[in-house]
């Protein structure tokens, strides 16, 4: 599969390169990155070369993911990464710490899960988010995005060290679900 460009009203998607990993690099630096994701920690230049130059490659030629560069303008620099994981449809993102709050990353969830369910992402009806729990900012991405809130039988994440961790999970299909922003109300507030 080719890599595809997306654009929002603010945003550019595209490739991120080897060019992005000085900003990778500085990003995953983020304590919070430690406590909530399964990024590399201590999170160093060779991690940031190899997700660039090797896997993100690798997985948009054979679908296995497909990831984009966050950006505000064509050739502007990174300012976090979204992905969806084939497997299970899987939308996974995180945004560079001075630019959180600013709704950049919700729309650009939303762009990349418009396009995922009837046909950007094989076989896609609908598209999974799922973060550790107590990960208010991701939640509230995925609730800004449209994500309803769901509740498996056993809400677990992988940990980097192969354990897992309890999660919030939430699920978007092609159209939003008119009770997706209520879903969050216990653990997001009725205005967050």
């Amino acid at each position: 599969m080719r890599p595809v460009e997306l654009r929002t009203a603010r945003l550019v998607l595209d490739l991120p390169t080897l060019d992005d990993a000085d900003l990778v690099t500085q990003y995953c630096q983020d304590p919070a990155f430690e406590q909530y994701l399964t990024t590399p920690w201590p999170y160093t230049r060779a991690d940031a070369e190899e997700f660039l130059g090797t896997h993100v490659p690798e997985a948009w030629a054979t679908g296995a993911e497909l990831t984009w560069a966050v950006r505000d303008a064509e050739g502007g620099p990174l300012l976090g990464v979204i992905s969806v994981r084939e497997t299970q449809h899987e939308l996974g993102f995180w945004m560079g710490e001075e630019h959180r709050g600013t709704g950049m990353m919700s729309e650009a969830a939303t762009a990349v899960v418009e396009g995922a369910p009837g046909g950007g992402i094989r076989g896609a009806e609908s598209v999974l988010w799922r973060a550790v729990e107590g990960n208010i900012a991701s939640a509230k991405g995925a609730r800004a995005a449209g994500f309803r809130r769901i509740q498996p039988d056993r809400p677990t994440v992988p940990t980097r060290d192969g354990g897992t961790l309890p999660a919030w999970y939430g699920v978007r299909e092609a159209t939003v679900d008119p009770r997706a922003y209520d879903s969050w109300i216990d653990i997001l507030g009725a205005d967050a």
